[in-house]
Order: structure tokens, then C-alpha cells, then sequence
């Protein structure tokens, strides 16, 4: 009689716990009231009303058949049981969760169980070692008891908020309706904790939510611990700060989602205006815990601490498909938006969500969702550092607090002797040299722009102030460089040609429409042109070459005693690989008409990237015969950037290569920190003026070989086609 059908047995007087496998195994054993037990535990119904009141579901819902709880699956649980012991089957004896390891290696087979899902009694367990927090927890200088001992001060603004909102967070949950509730001494514990081991954070209140629907399945310090990965690894850095800077990048990140997945979506949007940021930014910040069925919240949370952020996004995107329908419908705004908003409650299958999800948006990769996350987040800095132009280390500043977020550790004596208490003096010195540096590259810039000003009329007019708005939009390319004619016409039959038929042979429409942009694009200027005025390559190789070396040389790892060579050129010539790989195998960005810059001798579109690696290759074979050093191969090539009025875009494209710029730059640099997009702005001044500079102009001049054949035989060459253009 101690086990009920209900899932719950009584094994002491006066204290219920869930039974293994049963509806309520999923939580926490010490989170259940037992005041409340004790009151409903009589009946059988009784406590699957519990279960209900606990997660705040109302009994009506599951008196109709809605959102009944499931029990663990035993099939699931023996499979998971088997891989565990596949590989650890190296354990002597009977497997324990002591014996098996703190992280578990990623597998094609792991990777399938955790979107079967966790079985509910082996959730807890799981959950720390797919997110490194068990490793955290075990590896950490400083223990939970001590971090309770340091956060319990009330009199922090940290504290007075957590106590406002403890009950605030789920008040219809009864493990934190009221004070005496058995969760909320829990729940202040862990926000103060934390608080405290990430000051620069403090307290958000979406981390109230979070928590306290990992108290549920969680111990408290394993809950803990549990932030703390998703703090420092599994999601970008200030995403619960004051300034919420990651999750508003991510919204951004999103919007260029959709528009790449759910284009009539996207459509949808435009023409109403919505923003969509208003109703998605609360489903990140939370992780979904406030937003969908707790059912379905448990497949996410499986899914989300073993793959990271990226699952934020495709669970998004795959509930936006599975509404897609319903939304494109929809008669007005308002019904759009309250679609949008009800969205997630409506939603009760959890393995249809992340079927969709992976069908969706399964190839979104974490390397491409963090050079999205560079871009936009650079962007947003460069918006901030606009609206503040009064201050110039406003940006600076704000790139300081944009940093991987660490838990609080102790420093060693020996360390303290060496490098002192802080880095305060250190990060001022780094901050007056990309002061100094910015200056240097303006000045630079200036003085080219003067140049043409004063020798070329038509520059006169010319805006040299840098423009921080975001990229240009298609519609706005079109009306600044293409007649009216053409720009109905393009918008007449892009749907057909572009977004609906993807197997139209690529190239064949935009190079039309960049055929346009090419010959609009090389206007001619006595001021740009070497040959004529020697002064401008004076400007560019003496002047505006040195101030971008610098800034490409900030940051730069020096090899150890042993290691290579190091310099920007082997960073640049390994990122255009990269990035050119990438665009190649990216059929989508070869049909984003914005992006079609450049026609090659047979007609097809080169993009940023294409015409980056084209222009490295040039350098290398025409500057390697010559033996000329490194320097002279990054100046000629400036100067090709210059000629395709692409520099900004090439500067973007690098710094887009994320595994190339870890590689060989510092946190600090320019080229890895959101910083770039400084200079990408401010190159974008350039791209106003057309150069004609020589690639070779630094390389030693050829002595002229004299004919070896005579005019006669060259005229009967050349009639039948037997020749070589080295004749």
C-alpha cells in the first residue's frame, strides 16, 4: 500500500517522495511541501492534483485530457542505461553515477538520445554532465557553502531586488507561492550566490525563472553550478547583464534568421512592421521557462545543455514554421501579434517541436551563429558609440563588459607577487592604444580624402564624415545605384526568380543587375590614378598602408621561442580560404543580391569573399618571383581593395573568419573584439573614390627580352591561331 498508482509512496511517516519512474519522478525529492502532501495525499486524486497545482496547470485542463503528465518511458531509460555502460565498460563492477565520468563525449548516438529525450529519474544527472557543470562543480576553488557564507549580506541592491521578485517568479507554482514555501529560501540562496560570484552581472530577473525551474529537478547547488554553465559557456557573454547585450544581439541574429528560413514570414513582418523582438527576447532570456508546457520545456533543457545556444534558435525558428500557416493568414497586425505572443502555450507535442526544429534549422552551425553574434553585436556597439560620439572611449568601455563571463577565483600568492592584484592599469594602456590607433587610421583617411578633394571637382561635395548605420539594404542599393526603370523591373520578378527557385543557374540575374553596379562603380579620377598623380600612392603606401598594418598587428599572437613566422599576411591569406570555402558552399549567400559586387572575365558574380581570395592569390603569384617581403604584399594589396572600392567589405569578411582571428589574435584585438566595426566604418569613406593603383608598383622592374622571332613569323602565327600572348 505504500506505492499508489499516482507514482508516489510513503516510505516514512510524515515524509512522500516521488517513486521512480512514476509522473512526479522528475522533481526534486526536497522540493516537494509536505505540508501540502500530507493534506492531499488521502486521496489518489489528490495527488495528481498536486501535480498540477505544483506546476501551475489547472485541474480543468487535465480533467479534459490536456497536458496529463508523462511517465517515463522504461524503453528510453533501458537505452540510455546501455550506452552508459557501453562506454564505461571499462568499470569494474556495478555502474554507479560516481563512476561515470563528469562530461560525457559527443556522439552521432548521445546526440540521438538527447533528442529522444531524458528519462525523468535520470534527468538530475545528466543535465550536469552534458553542460560541464558537474566538472565545474568538482573543479571549483571555492565550495557552495562558502559562496552562501559570501552572498548572504541583505543589505546589497542585488538582494533587496531578488527579495522583491522571489515571489513574483512563479506564483502559481506551490513550491513558491508564498515565504514559507519550501522552494523560496532555495530560490534567494542561488540568486544571491550568484550574484555575488558575478557582480558585473548582479541580478536579472530572468534568471529568477530559470532558476527556479532547475530548483525543480535540481538540487539547489547543482542548480547552481548549472548557471554557472550557462553563465560562462552555453550562452554569449552579457546575456543576463544590465545592458542585456547578448540577448539583444541575438534578436538581431534571429531576425536575419528568418529571413534566410521563413522568408514569407519575413515578408509578413515587413509589411506590418512588427517587431518581432518585443515578444521573442523574454522566450531567451528565459530559456523558454516561461513561455512553453513544462513538458515541452524538459526536451528543450535536454537538447539546450548538450548542444548550447544555437538550440534557442532552432526551436524558435521551428515553432515560427509550425504557425507559419496560421500567421500568413491572418487578417491584421493585431492578430498577428497575438498569435505571435500566444504562440508558445499553444504548442503540446515536444518531439513535434524539435522534429521541426532539426528539420528546419538543423545546419545552422554554432561557427556560423557566432560570426553572426560578431557582426550584429558589433553593430549594436557602434550605434552606442554613435549616440555617445561625445565621449571617445565610449565604445571602448562598452567592449570592456563584453568579455566571457568567469566565475570568481582566488588568486595565487605567487601571482599576486608577479602580476599584481588587477589588470586596471593594463586595460587603459590597451584602451589608449586603440585610442591612438583609430586616430592614426582618421588621419590617414583625411588626408587621402583632401587629396582627391583638391585635385578632383567632382569630390567636392563628397561626405567624409563615417557613416555607423547598419549594412545596406537591398531596397536602399537599388534606389541609390540602379534606375527606376530597372528597380520595378528587379521588383516585378525577384519572388519568382530569387526566393522561389533556388535551382536557377546562379548568377545568371544578379550578374545582370551588378553588370549595372560595375560600370556605375569605376568611374575615373585623375586624383586616384598613380600613374598620373604620384602623390596618392605616396598617401596610400606611406601613409594609409602603416596605419592599417597597425591595427591588423594590435593583438597579434607572438610565436612562442620555437614557432613560425607571424604577421597579418598569413592571417589574411588562411581567412580568405576560410571564408571563400564557406561562401562556396553557401548557396544562399550567392543569391542575397546585396552581396553580388564584381563580374570576372566569363561573366560570373563575385562575391566580397570570391574577389578577397582572388586578390590574395594575384599578390602571391606576381610578389613570390620577386621575393619581396610580407609588408610590400599587404600594401599592393590595400591597394586592390582600393581599386574595387571593397575595403570595408574585406575587412569584414576577415574578421567574420572566427576560427581564423581566434587563431592569431588576442581577446583584446581589434580584429576579435566587436571593435572592427570602427574601422570597417570608417574604410567605408574610401569606397567614395575611385583609385587606379598599380598591384606591382614595388617590385622590381623586368629587363624587356628582345623578339626571338621575326615579324614574319609571328604575322603567320597569329593568321592560324598558334600563338601565346607572351609573344
Amino acid at each position: 500500500p505504500g506505492v499508489v498508482t499516482c507514482g508516489c509512496h510513503k516510505p516514512t511517516a510524515g515524509n512522500y517522495t516521488p517513486a521512480p519512474g512514476g509522473p512526479f519522478s522528475a522533481f526534486t525529492p526536497s522540493m516537494w511541501p509536505q505540508d501540502i502532501l500530507a493534506k492531499y495525499c488521502q486521496v489518489v486524486y489528490s495527488y495528481i492534483f498536486f501535480f498540477f497545482v505544483a506546476y501551475g496547470v489547472e485541474t480543468s485542463k487535465w480533467q479534459r485530457g490536456e497536458g496529463a503528465p508523462q511517465r517515463e518511458d522504461p524503453q528510453q531509460r533501458l537505452r540510455w542505461q546501455a550506452h552508459l555502460e557501453f562506454t564505461h565498460n571499462h568499470t569494474v563492477g556495478d555502474l554507479t553515477w560516481d563512476k561515470i565520468s563528469p562530461t560525457l563525449a559527443r556522439s552521432d548516438r548521445l546526440r540521438t538520445l538527447v533528442l529522444g529525450g531524458i528519462p525523468h529519474s535520470m534527468r538530475p544527472q545528466l543535465w550536469m554532465r552534458l553542460s560541464g557543470a558537474l566538472q565545474k562543480k568538482r573543479t571549483s576553488e571555492i565550495s557552495y557553502r562558502e559562496i552562501v557564507k559570501n552572498s548572504s549580506n541583505d543589505d546589497t541592491t542585488a538582494a533587496k531586488q531578488i527579495e522583491k521578485d522571489l515571489l513574483r517568479t512563479m506564483p502559481t507554482n506551490a513550491c513558491f507561492s508564498t515565504l514559507s514555501s519550501v522552494g523560496v529560501p532555495k530560490l534567494r540562496r542561488v540568486l544571491r550566490g550568484l550574484a555575488w560570484l558575478y557582480p558585473d552581472i548582479g541580478y536579472c530577473q530572468g534568471t529568477g525563472m530559470v532558476v527556479s525551474c532547475l530548483l525543480l529537478f535540481l538540487e539547489e547547488e547543482d542548480a547552481l553550478w548549472m548557471m554557472c554553465a550557462l553563465i560562462e559557456d552555453l550562452l554569449p557573454p552579457s546575456y543576463f547583464s544590465s545592458t542585456l547585450l547578448g540577448v539583444q544581439t541575438d534578436q538581431r541574429v534571429l531576425r536575419q534568421l528568418i529571413v534566410q528560413y521563413l522568408p514569407s514570414l519575413d515578408q509578413l513582418l515587413q509589411e506590418h512592421d512588427i517587431e518581432l523582438s518585443l515578444i521573442t527576447l523574454h522566450w531567451f532570456l528565459t530559456a523558454f521557462a516561461s513561455v512553453v508546457d513544462i513538458r515541452i520545456l524538459l526536451r528543450i533543457w535536454d537538447l539546450l545543455f548538450y548542444e548550447g545556444s544555437v538550440v534557442l534558435f532552432q526551436v524558435t525558428l521551428g515553432m515560427l514554421k509550425i504557425k507559419e500557416e496560421e500567421l500568413v493568414s491572418s487578417e491584421n497586425s493585431a492578430s498577428i501579434f497575438n498569435t505571435l505572443s500566444d504562440l508558445p502555450s499553444q504548442l503540446e507535442d515536444g518531439a513535434a517541436v524539435l522534429g521541426e526544429a532539426v528539420r528546419l534549422a538543423g545546419s545552422l552551425s554554432q561557427e556560423s551563429l557566432d560570426a553572426h553574434r560578431h557582426k550584429h553585436l558589433a553593430y549594436i556597439l557602434a550605434e552606442q558609440a554613435q549616440l555617445n560620439s561625445g565621449n571617445s572611449h565610449s565604445l571602448h568601455t562598452n567592449l570592456n563588459k563584453v568579455v566571457r563571463r568567469q566565475s570568481l577565483r582566488r588568486k595565487s600568492t605567487l601571482s599576486s607577487l608577479l602580476w599584481g592584484e588587477d589588470e586596471v592599469e593594463a586595460l587603459k594602456a590597451k584602451n589608449i592604444k586603440q585610442t591612438e590607433l583609430v586616430a592614426a587610421l582618421r588621419e590617414a583617411i583625411s588626408r587621402t580624402a583632401e587629396h582627391f578633394h583638391c585635385l578632383d571637382p567632382r569630390n567636392c561635395s563628397t561626405d567624409f564624415t563615417p557613416d555607423y548605420s547598419m549594412e545596406i539594404q537591398v531596397g536602399t542599393l537599388f534606389s541609390e545605384m540602379v534606375p527606376t526603370a530597372l528597380i520595378t523591373y528587379m521588383q516585378l520578378i525577384t519572388p519568382t526568380s530569387i526566393s522561389h527557385k533556388p535551382f536557377v543557374p546562379l548568377g545568371w540575374f544578379p550578374a545582370k543587375f551588378v553588370e549595372v553596379l560595375d560600370e556605375r562603380s569605376k568611374e575615373y579620377s585623375l586624383a586616384g590614378d598613380d600613374t598620373v598623380t604620384e602623390a596618392v600612392n605616396d598617401l596610400v603606401r606611406g601613409t594609409l598602408c602603416p596605419a592599417l598594418k597597425a591595427i591588423f598587428q594590435h593583438g597579434l599572437k607572438k610565436p612562442s621561442i620555437l614557432g613560425g613566422p607571424c604577421h597579418p599576411w598569413l592571417f589574411i591569406e588562411e581567412a580568405a580560404s576560410r571564408e571563400v570555402e564557406r561562401d562556396f558552399n553557401s548557396v544562399y549567400s550567392r543569391l542575397v543580391l546585396c552581396k553580388t559586387y564584381r563580374l570576372d572575365e566569363d561573366g560570373k558574380v563575385l562575391t566580397p569573399e570570391e574577389l578577397l581570395y582572388r586578390a590574395v592569390q594575384s599578390v602571391n603569384m606576381s610578389h613570390d618571383t620577386a621575393h619581396v617581403q610580407m609588408d610590400v604584399k599587404f600594401r599592393s594589396l590595400i591597394c586592390v581593395g582600393l581599386n574595387e572600392q571593397v575595403l570595408h567589405l574585406w575587412l569584414e569578411v576577415l574578421c567574420s573568419s572566427m576560427n581564423a582571428v581566434e587563431k592569431w589574435y588576442h581577446p583584446w584585438s581589434f580584429l576579435r573584439s566587436p571593435g572592427w566595426v570602427q574601422i570597417k566604418c570608417e574604410l567605408r569613406v574610401l569606397s567614395k573614390f575611385a583609385f587606379s593603383l598599380s598591384q606591382d608598383c614595388e617590385l622590381p622592374t623586368k629587363k624587356e627580352k628582345s623578339p626571338v622571332l621575326k615579324s614574319e613569323v609571328v604575322d603567320v602565327l597569329v593568321q592560324h591561331h598558334l600563338f601565346s600572348w607572351d609573344l
